[in-house]
């Protein structure tokens, strides 16, 4: 049911590794649905700390978005996953991840 909410093309890159300089490697983009929200809130990061996020981004269960991957409602600009949460349902299953970025 809450699939059909998750009605926008989406984009997303996971990190796989670092280079050399310490900058991330990526996976080759893979397209999804999901729900693209672009509104200002406070969040902890993966270090605890409180870090603003622009944008929350609602993904099906089975996604496995981390910190440091990248989304994109357009395919072209992407943006950093600074913290994810997980929806609960009522039989203690995910139902739903959200990234923020």
């Amino acid at each position: 049911m809450i699939e059909s909410y998750l009605a926008q093309d989406l984009w997303w890159k996971q990190q796989t590794d670092s280079d050399g300089y310490g900058q991330p490697v990526l996976a080759a983009a893979v397209q999804s649905k999901g729900r693209w929200v672009e509104k200002r809130r406070v969040v902890r990061n993966t270090d605890g700390r409180e870090v603003l996020s622009e944008v929350s981004v609602t993904l099906p269960a089975d996604h496995e978005v981390a910190a440091g991957d990248r989304l994109s409602a357009d395919g072209e600009t992407y943006v950093e996953v600074i913290a994810v949460s997980r929806g609960v349902g009522l039989s203690g299953g995910t139902m739903t991840v959200r990234a923020f970025c």
